[in-house]
């Protein structure tokens, strides 16, 4: 694996590299890009993709590369939305997270791929029956229109 030290770097960097004056709080250069409208976001999951691009070339298994992705892309996705995207970026730290999944692979390779297999399989469920749940509320209400004009 590439230097580990180098790697927390990064996402310390991204994530945790400016304390907010006055406070212990501490954001990064993705939270901080971030606040451009419209390409902050997508330039700082672009940013955080070069922790994934590490991850593939060491090895890492796919169920672990999975995981780390859905943490950018729900880095990314939430952090678009106005002002609420924003604390949002400053809160979720997805390249800290991310160098944790790396190490916990390292360092215990069965552990970490089950738990991202978990981790997985929960997101997938949740989409589905989100998508689901959508699905059907939109045949109600097509049937409830349906049944209004007639």
């Amino acid at each position: 694996m590439k230097n580990i030290k180098q790697l927390e770097r990064w996402a310390w960097l991204l994530d945790n590299s400016i304390r907010i004056p006055g406070t212990s709080i501490r954001m990064g250069l993705d939270s901080l890009i971030g606040l451009i409208p419209g390409i902050g976001d997508v330039t700082g999951g672009a940013l955080s993709s070069y922790l994934l691009l590490q991850a593939v070339s060491t090895g890492v298994p796919t169920v672990v590369i999975a995981r780390m992705a859905v943490n950018i892309v729900f880095d990314t996705l939430i952090g678009m939305i106005p002002v609420a995207g924003d604390i949002f970026d400053i809160v979720f730290k997805a390249n800290q997270k991310n160098i944790e999944l790396m190490t916990a692979y390292h360092n215990s390779p069965r552990e970490a791929v089950r738990r991202s297999a978990v981790s997985i399989a929960i997101i997938s469920i949740s989409l589905i029956s989100g998508l689901a749940l959508v699905i059907w509320a939109a045949v109600k209400i097509l049937i409830w229109l349906i049944n209004a004009i007639n």
